[in-house]
């Protein structure tokens, strides 16, 4: 018998939030540090930075296709259209002006008791942080409540799981980006913990709550501020590079140990290095930042001179390059070109980084519905309304899909070669950046950057060396990461 909430609705859902994925993401990296079970009652929490987006990854990426059942306020299923869509999804009703925990948690004990998946948020909102909001006990609550209800039967499951996992996004507002999603250890929790819990309800709770916390941080980037985020992020770029210079299954682990060398409380080694250093990294962001450049458009004149013949032979290559792919994407950005202008539309208006991507997503598929029946409409009626013509134009249409998104990847990348390329062409032309009200000389500042970022490479390699020496074992994990990078370095030292 079909449960409810798991039927074709939700079917539905997963394919649209799979498809969702497909077109927003250029990779998704799924980890499972142990096998989840196929069926069983499981809770899930999960850390909450980007919204809408954060269930769609859950409902498209959970183990076994499982459907996961999310909260959402009881005033919701009171609306007669609206309450229907959430009950069909499988969307549990929670009434917060309860005072009662079994009434509180009533449709989730209902769903554990069916051996489902429930879903939760612990943060409770969505956010732009360089670490998550405080856990609310509410999980804590719901798993004890479950417990109570088994223990009052003879038979039948005694325990239930609590998955951490963590959602990290390379850029999360921006298209095209990645997404890592961990599913942690789980946490299990038996009737005998009961015990406990009769005594100090309370404690008992917070400390669950906590284990859950560091289950999820053991899955995530966390940083103590924004200075430290944008200081490690730096580092690793002039050290492997952009988001796909590190392999995704490492990227969280990699962005972590980097943020723990800059992390002020602790820093007992070598703090005076480190706090060089991560000035400097924060001076180079800055300047960076300030000509539109990311460390990687600056990396190949490092081991040369930033001369006229080299930044024009640079913007004619990356040009050229381009132009000999434009017949064959062309015609998928012009029929696109409303997504990509209400895209550019979005990034302009959206004040809250973490409703962007939600955004593009939500109005794209509100637009796909009558651009796309338009369009067939309209090729069906070039082609002479033949029922033939518009089986041929009902399919080639994902085909082309398909094809517009295999070559978008690589293209896109070119066409942010090709302004990186001109605004240092332009830099070393006129020594301006041709584009600020001020007209600030660009060029010093270019040259300032390259010796920076080089300064900011062997030092971040010398600083991470020593540590590792010392024992620190974040320093360890990235010596062990980019052995290759520290081969040379380590016979300078040896040989010093």
């Amino acid at each position: 018998m079909e449960k409810q909430g798991e039927g074709k609705t939700y079917t539905t859902l997963q394919y649209l939030s799979r498809l969702a994925l497909w077109v927003y993401f250029r990779n998704i990296k799924v980890i499972c540090r142990t096998p989840l079970p196929a069926e069983g009652p499981l809770l899930v929490a999960a850390n909450h930075s980007n919204m809408v987006l954060d269930p769609i990854v859950l409902i498209a990426t959970f183990p076994h296709s499982r459907p996961c059942h999310f909260w959402a306020l009881a005033r919701f299923f009171r609306i007669p259209v609206v309450g229907k869509i959430l009950k069909a999804a499988g969307v549990l009703p929670v009434d917060t002006k309860t005072h009662s925990n079994a009434k509180l948690f009533e449709s989730t004990i209902q769903s554990l008791d069916r051996g489902a998946v429930v879903a939760l948020f612990p943060e409770g909102t969505s956010y732009t942080a360089p670490k998550h909001l405080p856990f609310k006990d509410g999980i804590s609550w719901a798993s004890f409540e479950y417990l109570e209800q088994l223990a009052t039967r003879e038979s039948g499951p005694r325990s239930v799981s609590i998955i951490p996992v963590g959602i990290t996004y390379s850029t999360k507002n921006r298209w095209r980006s990645e997404a890592v999603v961990e599913y942690g250890d789980p946490i299990i929790q038996t009737v005998d913990d009961l015990t406990a819990f009769h005594k100090d309800p309370k404690a008992v709770v917070k400390q669950l709550t906590d284990r859950i916390v560091k289950g999820v941080e053991r899955s995530t980037i966390n940083s103590p501020d924004w200075d430290t985020t944008h200081a490690a992020r730096e580092a690793r770029f002039v050290l492997f590079g952009d988001s796909r210079g590190v392999r995704l299954e490492e990227y969280v682990h990699v962005s972590q140990s980097f943020i723990r060398l800059f992390d002020e409380s602790d820093n007992t080694l070598y703090p005076t290095e480190r706090s060089e250093l991560k000035h400097r990294l924060l001076e180079f962001s800055k300047k960076l930042k300030s000509l539109r450049l990311n460390a990687c458009d600056i990396s190949m004149y490092e081991n040369q001179e930033i001369t006229q013949p080299k930044a024009t032979l640079r913007l004619l290559s990356t040009w050229i390059a381009l132009l000999v792919q434009i017949p064959f994407f062309l015609p998928g950005i012009i029929i696109n070109s409303p997504f990509y202008l209400l895209g550019r539309l979005i990034d302009s208006y959206e004040p809250y980084t973490e409703s962007v991507a939600q955004d593009k997503l939500i109005f794209s598929f509100f637009l796909a519905l009558p651009f796309y029946s338009t369009l067939i409409y309209t090729l069906w009626q070039w082609t002479g309304y033949g029922w033939m013509s518009l089986v041929c134009v009902a399919m080639l249409l994902p085909i082309f899909a398909w094809y517009h998104m295999a070559l978008i990847d690589k293209n896109y990348d070119m066409l942010k070669q090709v302004i990186a390329s001109w605004r240092i062409f332009i830099a070393v032309t006129t020594g301006t950046t041709g584009v600020d009200a001020d007209w600030t000389h660009s060029r010093e500042a270019l040259e300032d950057c390259v010796r920076l970022r080089g300064w900011c490479r062997d030092q971040t390699k010398l600083l991470i060396y020593k540590l590792a020496k010392a024992g620190d074992e974040h320093a360890n994990y990235l010596v062990e990461y980019g052995k290759p990078l520290f081969e040379s370095l380590e016979q300078q030292q040896q040989g010093q």
